[in-house]
């Protein structure tokens, strides 16, 4: 399944493009009248500006026909206009260009298109367009199925944070999945998005410290992750928190509980 596939495109950051003042103040006033769902004179406002050439006001009509916000819903419309930004270089539109591909929306399917776009738009760094083409490589979708390519593009996204990225590939050095196996480096990642919640990488995180790899061996850590990941609905965990629960004193135990107590109440 592509991940999050279509962004609301929000007003530019102001250091990075320079607009007239008369212009941001439009552009603020679409996004104030979107915000409060007044959505037909959101419409109406980035329509206005589009007619300016102002491609951030595109993006959004794109969004809004595929939505059907504020306009009857319109997949043709919200492609064509993808398209046309696409070319341009535009890189969110090249990302929901990639997607529009990818689902067969007011186009005919095509997923050599779908890589296509979604490479020009992780070449330019858009995170989401790296999730999705290092999926594409892994799952064989309009390319050949290349799990280097898959690796080097899920590492791109898990850089810019992206924690689904994180946990695959965590998973791909730990599995020496189109990478070299490197059991630092997996638990490394799954680590990073243990810490940002992922039930996942908590449990995983947790079976690294039990058995030792990719970091030394610590029982009371071990306990602490599989405990938090059971509180995080993930419910194999509660057994592997009582099979190694055997192999620790009470002090060692009571201190993970405390630890795994302090660590949700600060990650609340």
């Amino acid at each position: 399944m592509l991940k999050k596939a279509f962004i609301y495109s929000s007003l530019l950051i102001l250091s990075n493009i320079s607009f007239a003042d008369e212009l941001l103040d439009e552009l603020s006033a679409a996004k104030s009248a979107y915000d409060r769902n007044d959505l037909t004179a959101a419409f109406m406002l980035y329509e206005k500006l589009a007619e300016q050439g102002d491609t951030t006001a595109e993006n959004n009509i794109a969004y809004m026909y595929y939505n059907g916000e504020g306009v009857p819903q319109d997949y043709k419309q919200a492609f064509d206009i993808y398209k046309k930004l696409s070319e341009a270089g535009h890189v969110n539109a090249q990302n929901n260009l990639a997607a529009m591909y990818a689902q067969g929306l007011g186009v005919t399917q095509d997923y050599k298109q779908t890589v296509y776009w979604y490479t020009k738009a992780a070449e330019q760094g858009d995170v989401e367009a790296q999730f999705n083409l290092g999926y594409m490589y892994k799952k064989e979708h309009g390319v050949a199925q290349d799990y280097e390519q898959a690796a080097h593009w899920y590492q791109k996204a898990a850089e810019q944070d992206d924690i689904d990225a994180q946990v695959i590939i965590a998973f791909m050095y730990h599995q020496g999945q189109g990478v070299e196996q490197d059991f630092t480096q997996a638990f490394y990642w799954y680590e990073k998005a243990a810490e940002k919640g992922n039930a996942k990488a908590q449990y995983n995180t947790a079976v690294m410290y039990q058995e030792g790899k990719g970091i030394l061996q610590n029982y009371v850590k071990s306990y602490q992750w599989f405990y938090i990941s059971f509180e995080n609905s993930f419910s194999v965990s509660k057994a592997a928190r009582e099979s190694i629960k055997k192999r620790m004193t009470q002090e060692q135990i009571e201190l993970a509980q405390k630890s795994a107590k302090d660590w949700m109440e600060t990650h609340r």
